[in-house]
């Protein structure tokens, strides 16, 4: 008999029900006082933001039963829970423990978060595709949700990206080659933008912020997302210029065309957007920029769901998933479906 190979088996997708525009006042300061960095984020028409007294549980919840239901397992069939609540309640535990509860998984099923700064969909599938492999587990869920409407500052010029949602998938093994498979992936790794890019409090000191410091009191800012100077220098020579090269070499090593790939990426702007159509040059590109922004770490399992769903035009039997992370790195991953 033929091994089994793991692959994504059901998706799943959900966005709150409250719509954010362009012209809300929560973005009038922007408007009024464009700080620098300003033109780097651009596409957005709306995006879909948590509403008081709703939670990230609230979206995530509903997202992983779709992802179960469309694999047509239960709850008691998953052996391993991997991803991220961004931002949680609490520092530690993750959020994906109260999912876990809320699903009512089994005991076996270890909650494992997953916290490497925007890739998580990417490292998740690949771990969950090893797993797989070795026998180590038979289904595995992978649940990502964000929130980061609340933890941006409505005066600095990334905020007007953030949007809200959550993402689920389920892996394992099945002899429908209908379905998506992980084959291979390359990562470009500069770590000298290390701090150019972060969530942090600010330590607020005699009526000025200053750097956190755990030998000084005082009150601290909200948590919220930080890029300095050299981060928005890192936005455009690396995640602008550099990081479209992972995916250039990943095409090189399985001898495949731009052309036979359709393209899901990282969604903060059309800046970088719109520069990696154009340099890559897929043969299809799903992007939801302008109807639901910037969902930080879920955007790309988010398109791979809803463009399954509702775009007739995905039939490109080759994936590449190209996610940007803060610190900076770039990983590409290759999946693949009808390999007959």
């Amino acid at each position: 008999m033929t091994k089994k190979t793991p692959r994504i088996l059901g998706t799943g997708h959900t966005v709150p029900g409250k719509v954010r525009y362009n012209d809300d006042p929560v973005f009038d300061y922007l408007r009024k006082h464009p700080p620098p960095g300003s033109d780097l984020f651009a596409g957005y028409d709306k995006r879909h933001v948590l509403s008081n007294g709703e939670t990230m549980i609230d979206i995530m919840l509903p997202a992983a039963k779709l992802a179960l239901a469309d694999a047509g397992i239960t709850a008691d069939q998953v052996d391993l829970l991997i991803g991220d609540g961004s931002v949680g309640k609490y520092r530690t535990p993750n959020t994906i423990s109260e999912l876990h509860h809320r699903l009512g998984l089994p005991a076996r099923a270890w909650p494992l978060p997953l916290q490497n700064s925007f890739s998580q969909f990417n490292a998740a599938l690949m771990y969950a595709d090893a797993l797989i492999r070795a026998e180590r587990a038979e289904h595995i869920l992978i649940a990502l949700g964000d929130n980061w409407t609340r933890y941006v500052s409505y005066e600095t010029p990334q905020a007007i990206s953030a949007a809200d949602g959550a993402a689920a998938c389920v892996i394992g093994p099945t002899n429908n080659t209908s379905k998506w498979e992980f084959v291979d992936q390359i990562t470009i790794a500069d770590t000298s933008y290390y701090g150019s890019m972060y969530m942090a409090s600010d330590l607020i000191h005699d009526g000025e912020e200053a750097a956190p410091s755990l030998t000084e009191t005082g009150d601290y800012s909200h948590a919220y997302f930080h890029i300095t100077d050299k981060g928005i220098k890192g936005f455009t020579e690396f995640g602008v210029r550099k990081s479209p090269d992972a995916v250039a070499a990943l095409l090189k090593r399985h001898r495949l065309d731009a052309s036979d790939v359709c393209l899901l990426t990282h969604q903060a702007s059309t800046k970088l957007m719109e520069h990696w159509k154009e340099v890559i040059n897929p043969g299809y590109y799903i992007q939801t920029i302008a109807q639901y922004a910037n969902i930080v770490q879920c955007s790309v399992l988010f398109n791979l769901s809803w463009g399954m769903q509702n775009v007739p035009e995905f039939t490109q039997d080759w994936v590449v998933v190209l996610c940007l992370g803060p610190d900076m790195h770039a990983n590409a991953m290759l999946l693949r479906r009808n390999d007959f």
